[in-house]
């Protein structure tokens, strides 16, 4: 262990000022993917060491030492930093290895926990040189730190275990004893407990502890004023991690290990409410020990005004805000990075957000440059840099929107429409779903966007024909679903593709009996426990909910609900390509008690990961945050209306339609300032997703417009248009665009209004 902390120690500096060098909530992987350190700036760091479930055939099993792993504690990890970031405004450094315990143990030395092997050592090594890194951090930034180290245990009492490096036996002396120097000094909590702000055994276990705060909340807890001791029942004291960094070395990071039974940590519904009792205890500390609470004063954050920036002309907007003392100019660094390439997709973004003194908030437009490359959609992310006030949340996205072409997809099902017991395949690639059985199958009704696929949860499910996912191990998938469906048992599946049980797999499905949605992703060179995706919470509630999976180039694989990250594993798959057809409501095979009643809407599978923000914005329905067609500027405004209320633009300026949905514009002039001129329409049908502008006039977003509306004298209702849309339009899109001629213009006496786009 002293061997270990010495190494740390002597690596702290320049291992600090590596993770620093990335932006708070970024992660830093090591080389062999196997420890995720996600850089925080708060003087709190989170570890998980025995929660990982990646078991490598390079790196042989442990021959000796405790093999068992601590289910669902990297997710408690996880979520406990997520929690306490929303408590503080301030990011935790939190630290997870994805590895088996039975290849690598963190918590024990060297010697057992890698037991000599290269790879195993190299893995052990990097997990401690990132929690080293983030203690380092912490006390730079602070001065002072506290450090959780998670874990779970099986013991029959169902009691917290509160490790301080404390025995049991130990905790069986008197508080008089305790309070002796010996056992300060011992305890990872030294710094804290010598400050003389309370007596040594109040922290531990009296009035200031955290088990008398978990006690209170309802969650049996040692020691505590209630359990003092573990008397002749289970208790783990705590391991290597919180020895080494903890304060029993006179370093003000103190630590405890807590040792959680699966009651608490089984479900993100149970784990909540547990993880918000520590933090508010963690809140008091500080208060208390540290002398003030990092929750309170100023913030520098960052959002996203506008998420979509459009190559024809819309704008996306961040908004950096800051509070506290405004009394001084502030130059904030902002990092900037994505899919996007600066300065060739769009011009180059400011390195600082320039405050003024008393200005709160600095506004940055991002303007897409417009290309005739057939690039898709790509992301530009803006983070805060590092500091003490960098709050949460201090990373923003906008998507930049081409024109040129829509994101290239694998699949795309809408569910608009059947056509001879088919529905129909949008991304281009012509992978059309065939709706079994040919009589009584799936229903098209009433969905999320449009309509949807209903199936009864008896023989009903869609097929679309085995086609090759590509080479490597990164897509995204997205579907919205609905179900109310609580009865009965088995697995019923939304969506299937491969084998059962074998390598190439996906199955997303609702284990009926115990209400978890799994995600069952099998890659091709990797038999990987099937449930580490589940999602806990019962989404079988009636409501529409949308389901995003997204697998990165570093392996790790998360999935979103309604577009906030729900859950996340690392995987060792280098590729996935499941063979056979793609099923929707059912298992590939159809097998008994696999059907799911359920309705399922624009399921879309890309080669490619999707950012977090493409994925927030699959929730919006189109037109809420889609392409923009801007027009010159002028007091002519033209609202639409498919089915509904309509809406003017810029930002509600796509929509969709089915056939026989009565279709309404009106355009007006809505200052007034053009009454008495004429007014027109102009309308244009083409492909969607095909370019239409006349670069000679670069407010007209059409090729070959023709009237569809007007001339009429404008008047303060304007005029009017109105049919119902057709059939036979499927993939085909309506431009129309509002025109005014008036003598009080500048440019001869003509104006074009924002673009609308009905897509079909």
């Amino acid at each position: 262990m002293c061997n270990l902390r010495g190494v740390m120690v002597m690596a702290a500096c320049c291992g600090a000022a590596a993770a620093q060098s990335l932006p708070v909530g970024a992660s830093r992987w090591s080389s062999d993917g196997y420890v995720e350190y996600i850089v925080g700036n708060a003087p709190i760091v989170v570890s998980a060491g025995h929660g990982g479930d990646l078991l490598p055939p390079t790196i042989p099993d442990r021959t000796y030492g405790t093999l068992v792993q601590d289910v669902r504690t990297l997710e408690l990890a996880r979520e406990f930093g997520d929690q306490l970031a929303a408590r503080f405004r301030l990011r935790p450094h939190v630290v997870l290895f994805h590895l088996g315990r039975r290849k690598v143990d963190v918590n024990r030395d060297i010697v057992e926990g890698a037991q000599g092997h290269p790879l195993g050592v190299a893995a052990y090594l990097e997990f401690h040189q990132a929690v080293a890194d983030a203690r380092a951090a912490t006390l730079a930034q602070w001065g002072y730190g506290f450090y959780f180290d998670l874990h779970g245990h099986g013991h029959p009492e169902n009691w917290i275990e509160l490790g301080y490096s404390l025995t049991g036996s130990q905790l069986a002396l008197s508080d008089a004893t305790l309070s002796q120097p010996t056992y300060v000094n011992q305890s990872t909590i030294r710094s804290a407990g010598s400050l003389g702000v309370t007596t040594f055994p109040v922290l531990l276990r009296g009035a200031s502890s955290l088990g008398n705060w978990l006690q209170i909340g309802g969650y049996d807890s040692v020691p505590s004023p209630v359990h003092p001791g573990p008397g002749s029942g289970n208790y783990f004291s705590g391991g290597f991690n919180v020895d080494t960094y903890g304060s029993s070395d006179g370093t003000p990071v103190d630590a405890v290990q807590i040792e959680s039974p699966i009651t608490v940590r089984s479900t993100v519904t149970v784990r909540r409410p547990f993880l918000d009792r520590v933090g508010g205890w963690l809140e008091t500390f500080f208060q208390g020990y540290r002398g003030g609470n990092p929750s309170l004063g100023g913030r520098v954050m960052i959002a996203a005004a506008d998420r979509v920036a459009s190559e024809t002309g819309g704008v996306g907007a961040f908004v950096v805000t800051r509070s506290g003392d405004l009394s001084v100019a502030r130059l904030v660094p902002l990092q900037w990075r994505g899919t996007a390439t600066a300065g060739v997709d769009y011009p180059a973004p400011p390195p600082f957000a320039s405050f003024a003194p008393g200005q709160a908030e600095v506004r940055i437009e991002l303007r897409a440059i417009d290309d005739a490359s057939a690039e898709g959609d790509e992301t530009v992310e803006c983070f805060l840099a590092v500091g003490n006030d960098v709050g949460v949340p201090n990373v923003a996205g906008v998507v930049i929107h081409d024109d040129d072409l829509a994101i290239a997809q694998s699949c795309q099902l809408r569910f608009e429409a059947a056509q001879s017991g088919m529905t129909l395949d949008s991304s281009g690639n012509a992978r059309h779903a065939t709706l079994l059985p040919a009589v009584g199958g799936p229903s098209l009704v009433a969905g999320r966007i449009g309509s949807a696929l209903q199936c009864d949860g008896v023989d009903d499910r869609a097929h679309i024909t085995d086609f090759a996912w590509g080479a490597g191990g990164e897509f995204s998938l997205a579907f919205w679903f609905r179900t109310s469906d609580t009865t009965g048992t088995g697995t019923r599946y939304l969506v299937s593709h491969g084998a059962t049980a074998a390598n190439n797999r996906l199955g997303i499905y609702f284990d009926q009996s115990t209400a978890r949605l799994r995600t069952a992703l099998i890659y091709a060179n990797d038999l990987t426990d099937i449930d580490v995706l589940d999602v806990t919470r019962d989404l079988r509630d009636g409501q529409w909910h949308h389901y995003a999976l997204v697998a990165t180039t570093d392996r790790l694989v998360r999935v979103y609900i309604d577009g906030q990250p729900e859950t996340a594993a690392q995987f060792l798959g280098d590729s996935v390509n499941p063979v056979g057809d793609l099923v929707l409501g059912a298992r590939s095979d159809a097998g008994a008690g696999t059907f799911a009643n359920a309705t399922i809407d624009e399921f879309q599978l890309w080669p490619r990961p999707l950012s977090a923000v493409e994925v927030a914005l699959l929730q919006q329905p189109l037109g809420a945050e889609a392409m923009v067609y801007p027009g010159a500027g002028g007091d002519v405004r033209l609202a639409t209306a498919v089915g509904g209320a309509s809406t003017e633009g810029p930002r509600q300026d796509v929509k969709r339609g089915l056939a026989g949905a009565s279709l309404t514009a009106v355009y007006r002039s809505p200052n007034g300032t053009l009454d008495g001129g004429l007014g027109l329409l102009g309308g244009e049908v083409f492909a969607t997703g095909a370019p239409f502008s006349l670069p000679s006039i670069p407010w007209l977003h059409m090729a070959a417009p023709i009237v569809v509306g007007g001339p009429v004298i404008l008047a303060p209702g304007g005029g009017m248009w109105s049919i119902p849309i057709p059939p036979g339009l499927a993939g085909a899109s309506l431009m129309l665009q509002p025109a005014a001629v008036h003598p009080s213009l500048p440019n001869g006496g003509f104006t074009l209004g924002d673009g609308h786009e009905i897509r079909f």
